[in-house]
């Protein structure tokens, strides 16, 4: 998202760097991210009709997390962890 792997992101201690890597123009803000994630990655697998978005008459598989991914730190944000897991409109444990 940010390109950038510092001590913040889950990358190796001997792959961090300040450096932002190129292209810089690819970087990507999180709504473009969640997006890719949902909607889109359901379009691609050819399976929009039943997942990607939280809509009537789909499966209801989502994620809650422990902080607000719109407004949570860009950098390390791969550090936010899932709080709940539902499949199926059920809570998983």
């Amino acid at each position: 998202m940010t390109r950038l792997r510092t001590d913040k992101t889950r990358v190796h201690e001997y792959n961090r760097t300040t450096a932002v890597f190129p292209p810089e123009d690819e970087r990507m803000g999180i709504e473009e991210m969640l997006i890719g994630f949902t909607i889109n990655g359901a379009k691609q697998l050819g399976i929009e009709e039943k997942k990607g978005s939280i809509t009537v008459g789909k499966d209801a598989d989502f994620l809650i997390f422990d902080n607000d991914l719109l407004t949570s730190e860009q950098e390390g944000f791969s550090q936010n962890k899932p709080k709940e897991v539902y499949f199926a409109g059920k809570k998983v444990n």
